[in-house]
Protein backbone atom coordinates (compact mmCIF):
# COMPACT_ATOMS: atom_id res chain seq x y z
CA UNK A 1 0.00 0.00 0.00
CA UNK A 2 1.24 3.56 -0.72
CA UNK A 3 0.57 6.97 0.96
CA UNK A 4 1.85 9.81 -0.55
CA UNK A 5 2.02 13.79 0.15
CA UNK A 6 3.66 16.27 -2.07
CA UNK A 7 6.44 15.66 -4.53
CA UNK A 8 7.65 17.56 -7.61
CA UNK A 9 6.38 17.48 -11.07
CA UNK A 10 7.79 16.02 -14.60
CA UNK A 11 7.45 16.79 -17.69
CA UNK A 12 4.04 16.78 -19.24
CA UNK A 13 2.37 15.22 -22.56
CA UNK A 14 1.24 18.01 -25.07
CA UNK A 15 -1.73 16.66 -26.33
CA UNK A 16 -4.53 14.28 -24.57
CA UNK A 17 -7.29 11.81 -26.27
CA UNK A 18 -10.63 12.85 -27.48
CA UNK A 19 -11.89 10.05 -24.94
CA UNK A 20 -12.55 12.04 -22.00
CA UNK A 21 -16.64 12.50 -21.94
CA UNK A 22 -19.54 13.45 -19.28
CA UNK A 23 -20.65 10.23 -17.76
CA UNK A 24 -23.11 10.88 -15.21
CA UNK A 25 5.79 7.27 1.41
CA UNK A 26 5.16 3.51 0.73
CA UNK A 27 4.32 1.43 3.41
CA UNK A 28 4.72 -2.05 4.57
CA UNK A 29 2.70 -2.76 7.66
CA UNK A 30 4.10 -5.67 9.17
CA UNK A 31 1.50 -8.59 10.09
CA UNK A 32 1.18 -9.19 13.76
CA UNK A 33 0.20 -12.67 13.68
CA UNK A 34 -0.47 -15.14 11.17
CA UNK A 35 -4.46 -14.83 11.68
CA UNK A 36 -4.08 -10.56 10.84
CA UNK A 37 -3.61 -9.51 7.46
CA UNK A 38 -1.66 -6.13 6.44
CA UNK A 39 -3.81 -3.53 6.68
CA UNK A 40 -2.92 0.66 7.10
CA UNK A 41 -5.62 3.66 7.50
CA UNK A 42 -5.05 7.14 7.58
CA UNK A 43 -7.43 10.46 7.83
CA UNK A 44 -6.86 13.92 6.95
CA UNK A 45 -8.79 16.95 7.02
CA UNK A 46 -8.59 20.26 4.54
CA UNK A 47 -10.45 23.68 4.22
CA UNK A 48 -12.29 21.88 2.01
CA UNK A 49 -13.05 17.78 2.87
CA UNK A 50 -12.74 15.38 5.30
CA UNK A 51 -10.57 12.68 4.40
CA UNK A 52 -9.87 9.50 5.03
CA UNK A 53 -8.57 5.99 3.72
CA UNK A 54 -8.23 2.14 4.62
CA UNK A 55 -6.32 -0.67 2.53
CA UNK A 56 -5.80 -4.40 3.19
CA UNK A 57 -3.70 -7.08 1.32
CA UNK A 58 -6.37 -9.61 1.63
CA UNK A 59 -5.01 -12.99 0.84
CA UNK A 60 -2.32 -11.71 -1.64
CA UNK A 61 1.08 -11.87 -1.55
CA UNK A 62 1.85 -8.26 -2.18
CA UNK A 63 0.13 -5.23 -1.80
CA UNK A 64 -0.11 -3.32 -4.69
CA UNK A 65 -3.22 -1.19 -4.57
CA UNK A 66 -1.70 2.51 -3.80
CA UNK A 67 -3.88 5.32 -2.21
CA UNK A 68 -2.97 9.43 -2.45
CA UNK A 69 -4.06 12.57 -0.89
CA UNK A 70 -2.74 15.93 -0.70
CA UNK A 71 -4.23 19.46 -0.94
CA UNK A 72 -2.68 22.96 -2.12
CA UNK A 73 -4.41 26.36 -1.17
CA UNK A 74 -6.88 26.25 -4.24
CA UNK A 75 -8.03 22.44 -4.00
CA UNK A 76 -8.02 19.01 -3.07
CA UNK A 77 -6.69 15.72 -5.03
CA UNK A 78 -7.19 12.16 -4.11
CA UNK A 79 -6.14 9.27 -6.02
CA UNK A 80 -6.75 5.41 -5.98
CA UNK A 81 -4.84 2.95 -7.76
CA UNK A 82 -5.00 -0.92 -8.59
CA UNK A 83 -1.60 -2.32 -9.73
CA UNK A 84 -1.34 -5.49 -11.72
CA UNK A 85 1.60 -7.06 -13.03
CA UNK A 86 4.43 -9.24 -10.72
CA UNK A 87 4.98 -8.83 -7.05
CA UNK A 88 6.88 -5.76 -7.50
CA UNK A 89 5.63 -4.19 -11.07
CA UNK A 90 1.71 -3.83 -10.23
CA UNK A 91 3.36 -1.83 -7.13
CA UNK A 92 5.53 0.14 -8.73
CA UNK A 93 2.83 0.98 -11.51
CA UNK A 94 -0.04 1.91 -9.00
CA UNK A 95 2.89 4.39 -6.62
CA UNK A 96 3.97 5.95 -9.86
CA UNK A 97 0.20 7.08 -11.14
CA UNK A 98 -1.12 8.04 -7.25
CA UNK A 99 2.06 10.01 -6.76
CA UNK A 100 2.23 11.30 -10.23
CA UNK A 101 -1.48 12.32 -10.71
CA UNK A 102 -1.42 14.23 -7.36
CA UNK A 103 1.51 15.94 -7.94
CA UNK A 104 0.77 17.30 -11.17
CA UNK A 105 -2.58 18.39 -10.49
CA UNK A 106 -1.58 20.35 -7.37
CA UNK A 107 1.14 22.21 -9.41
CA UNK A 108 -1.59 22.87 -12.29
CA UNK A 109 -4.74 23.57 -9.56
CA UNK A 110 -4.90 27.07 -11.06
CA UNK A 111 -5.23 26.08 -14.65
CA UNK A 112 -8.49 26.68 -16.10
CA UNK A 113 -8.87 23.20 -18.17
CA UNK A 114 -8.82 21.01 -15.55
CA UNK A 115 -10.25 17.69 -17.36
CA UNK A 116 -7.30 19.15 -19.93
CA UNK A 117 -4.45 18.96 -17.27
CA UNK A 118 -6.55 15.73 -15.99
CA UNK A 119 -5.65 13.81 -20.03
CA UNK A 120 -1.92 14.73 -20.45
CA UNK A 121 -1.14 13.95 -16.99
CA UNK A 122 -2.52 10.44 -17.88
CA UNK A 123 -0.42 10.22 -21.15
CA UNK A 124 2.48 11.01 -18.68
CA UNK A 125 2.07 8.52 -16.51
CA UNK A 126 1.12 6.00 -19.31
CA UNK A 127 4.73 6.49 -21.03
CA UNK A 128 6.45 6.17 -17.15
CA UNK A 129 4.53 2.91 -16.45
CA UNK A 130 5.54 1.47 -20.03
CA UNK A 131 9.40 2.36 -19.15
CA UNK A 132 9.56 0.90 -15.88
CA UNK A 133 12.52 -1.28 -15.66
CA UNK A 134 13.86 -4.21 -13.21
CA UNK A 135 17.60 -3.67 -11.38
CA UNK A 136 18.81 -5.44 -14.21
CA UNK A 137 17.65 -2.40 -16.34
CA UNK A 138 14.87 -4.73 -18.44
CA UNK A 139 11.15 -3.65 -19.07
CA UNK A 140 8.99 -4.76 -16.80
CA UNK A 141 4.95 -6.19 -17.14
CA UNK A 142 3.28 -3.97 -15.39
CA UNK A 143 0.10 -1.40 -15.36
CA UNK A 144 -2.20 0.01 -12.77
CA UNK A 145 -6.24 1.41 -12.97
CA UNK A 146 -6.52 5.01 -12.17
CA UNK A 147 -9.10 7.26 -10.32
CA UNK A 148 -8.74 10.78 -9.30
CA UNK A 149 -11.05 13.55 -7.77
CA UNK A 150 -9.89 17.01 -8.18
CA UNK A 151 -12.17 19.53 -5.80
CA UNK A 152 -11.91 23.04 -6.10
CA UNK A 153 -14.18 25.82 -4.68
CA UNK A 154 -17.04 23.29 -4.11
CA UNK A 155 -16.88 21.74 -8.03
CA UNK A 156 -15.53 18.28 -8.73
CA UNK A 157 -13.46 16.75 -11.74
CA UNK A 158 -13.00 13.27 -12.14
CA UNK A 159 -11.21 10.99 -13.66
CA UNK A 160 -10.86 7.35 -14.36
CA UNK A 161 -9.15 4.45 -16.47
CA UNK A 162 -9.17 0.58 -15.82
CA UNK A 163 -12.10 -0.68 -13.32
CA UNK A 164 -11.93 1.08 -9.75
CA UNK A 165 -14.68 2.70 -9.16
CA UNK A 166 -15.76 6.44 -8.24
CA UNK A 167 -19.16 6.88 -6.38
CA UNK A 168 -21.03 10.04 -4.64
CA UNK A 169 -22.87 9.23 -2.05
CA UNK A 170 -25.46 12.44 -1.51
CA UNK A 171 -29.31 12.15 0.58
CA UNK A 172 -28.45 8.53 1.47
CA UNK A 173 -28.19 7.46 -1.80
CA UNK A 174 -25.00 6.05 -4.29
CA UNK A 175 -24.44 6.82 -7.70
CA UNK A 176 -21.47 5.38 -9.73
CA UNK A 177 -19.50 8.50 -11.73
CA UNK A 178 -17.65 6.49 -13.73
CA UNK A 179 -17.64 3.15 -16.02
CA UNK A 180 -15.52 -0.07 -16.33
CA UNK A 181 -12.86 -0.17 -18.84
CA UNK A 182 -12.89 -3.33 -19.65
CA UNK A 183 -14.45 -6.18 -21.62
CA UNK A 184 -17.40 -6.68 -20.25
CA UNK A 185 -18.78 -3.82 -21.53
CA UNK A 186 -18.62 -4.99 -24.88
CA UNK A 187 -19.89 -8.19 -24.39
CA UNK A 188 -23.16 -6.31 -22.73
CA UNK A 189 -23.28 -4.32 -25.80
CA UNK A 190 -22.97 -7.78 -27.86
CA UNK A 191 -25.49 -9.10 -25.77
CA UNK A 192 -28.18 -6.22 -26.69
CA UNK A 193 -27.39 -6.63 -30.56
CA UNK A 194 -28.41 -10.03 -29.83
CA UNK A 195 -24.88 -11.67 -31.33
CA UNK A 196 -24.59 -13.47 -27.93
CA UNK A 197 -26.74 -14.18 -25.18
CA UNK A 198 -26.87 -12.25 -22.10
CA UNK A 199 -25.89 -16.05 -20.31
CA UNK A 200 -22.49 -16.03 -22.43
CA UNK A 201 -21.69 -12.38 -22.12
CA UNK A 202 -22.34 -12.84 -18.15
CA UNK A 203 -19.81 -15.45 -18.28
CA UNK A 204 -17.33 -15.14 -20.80
CA UNK A 205 -13.79 -15.69 -19.32
CA UNK A 206 -12.57 -12.46 -20.44
CA UNK A 207 -15.30 -10.42 -18.85
CA UNK A 208 -12.82 -8.43 -16.78
CA UNK A 209 -9.93 -8.29 -19.23
CA UNK A 210 -9.22 -4.38 -18.96
CA UNK A 211 -9.47 -2.73 -21.97
CA UNK A 212 -7.90 0.51 -20.78
CA UNK A 213 -5.07 0.92 -17.99
CA UNK A 214 -2.02 3.05 -17.65
CA UNK A 215 0.82 0.97 -19.21
CA UNK A 216 -0.97 -0.34 -22.40
CA UNK A 217 0.33 0.30 -25.61
CA UNK A 218 -1.44 3.36 -26.71
CA UNK A 219 -3.75 5.19 -24.02
CA UNK A 220 -7.21 6.48 -25.82
CA UNK A 221 -9.58 5.94 -23.85
CA UNK A 222 -10.49 8.23 -20.32
CA UNK A 223 -13.47 8.62 -18.84
CA UNK A 224 -14.18 11.77 -16.90
CA UNK A 225 -16.52 14.89 -16.87
CA UNK A 226 -15.78 17.58 -18.56
CA UNK A 227 -17.96 20.15 -16.46
CA UNK A 228 -17.54 20.74 -13.06
CA UNK A 229 -19.72 18.62 -10.93
CA UNK A 230 -21.06 20.81 -7.88
CA UNK A 231 -21.02 19.34 -4.75
CA UNK A 232 -23.07 19.95 -2.00
CA UNK A 233 -22.29 19.84 1.89
CA UNK A 234 -22.30 16.42 3.25
CA UNK A 235 -21.73 14.81 -0.25
CA UNK A 236 -19.37 11.91 0.22
CA UNK A 237 -17.10 10.73 -2.84
CA UNK A 238 -15.99 7.06 -2.64
CA UNK A 239 -12.91 5.41 -4.83
CA UNK A 240 -12.07 1.99 -4.30
CA UNK A 241 -10.81 -0.63 -5.51
CA UNK A 242 -12.49 -4.07 -7.42
CA UNK A 243 -11.16 -5.73 -4.00
CA UNK A 244 -14.12 -3.38 -2.18
CA UNK A 245 -17.23 -3.04 -4.57
CA UNK A 246 -17.34 -7.32 -6.03
CA UNK A 247 -17.56 -8.10 -2.00
CA UNK A 248 -19.68 -4.87 -1.04
CA UNK A 249 -23.45 -4.21 -2.28
CA UNK A 250 -23.94 -0.46 -2.76
CA UNK A 251 -26.44 -1.19 -0.32
CA UNK A 252 -24.15 -1.84 2.27
CA UNK A 253 -21.75 0.91 1.63
CA UNK A 254 -24.83 3.64 1.97
CA UNK A 255 -25.92 1.44 5.26
CA UNK A 256 -22.37 2.32 6.85
CA UNK A 257 -22.25 5.74 5.98
CA UNK A 258 -25.61 6.41 7.06
CA UNK A 259 -24.81 4.73 10.45
CA UNK A 260 -21.30 6.03 10.95
CA UNK A 261 -20.66 9.45 11.30
CA UNK A 262 -16.81 8.98 11.59
CA UNK A 263 -15.27 8.86 8.41
CA UNK A 264 -12.07 6.95 9.07
CA UNK A 265 -14.30 4.11 11.03
CA UNK A 266 -16.80 4.14 7.78
CA UNK A 267 -13.76 3.54 5.49
CA UNK A 268 -12.10 0.76 7.97
CA UNK A 269 -15.78 -0.69 8.15
CA UNK A 270 -16.10 -0.92 4.55
CA UNK A 271 -12.79 -3.08 3.76
CA UNK A 272 -13.56 -5.00 6.63
CA UNK A 273 -17.21 -5.95 6.22
CA UNK A 274 -15.59 -6.65 2.56
CA UNK A 275 -12.92 -8.85 3.60
CA UNK A 276 -15.20 -10.67 6.34
CA UNK A 277 -17.01 -12.42 3.54
CA UNK A 278 -16.01 -15.97 2.47
CA UNK A 279 -13.13 -16.64 0.06
CA UNK A 280 -9.97 -15.30 -1.29
CA UNK A 281 -9.62 -11.51 -1.58
CA UNK A 282 -7.55 -9.12 -3.48
CA UNK A 283 -6.08 -6.34 -2.45
CA UNK A 284 -8.96 -4.03 -0.86
CA UNK A 285 -8.92 -0.64 -0.36
CA UNK A 286 -11.01 2.44 -0.10
CA UNK A 287 -10.94 6.46 0.49
CA UNK A 288 -13.37 8.44 1.36
CA UNK A 289 -13.66 12.15 0.69
CA UNK A 290 -16.79 14.88 2.37
CA UNK A 291 -17.33 17.74 1.46
CA UNK A 292 -17.92 20.40 4.30
CA UNK A 293 -19.95 22.91 2.25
Amino acid sequence: MSLFKRKKAGEEANTIPEAMDDITQTLLIPVKDEGEKTMCADAYETSQAEIASYTSIGTRKSQQDSICFDFGDFCTVCAVCDGMGGLTGGERASALAAHGVTRYLLEHAQAEDIPTEMGRAALRLNEEVKNLRDPANQKIEAGTTLTTVFLRNGKLFWCSIGDSHIYLYRDGTLEQLNIDHNFGAQLDQMALEGSITQDEALHHPQRAALTSYLGISELTLISGNRMPFQLRKGDVLIQCTDGLYRYLPDSTMCRILAVTGNLKQAAEQMVKTALAVPGGHDNTSVLLARYKG
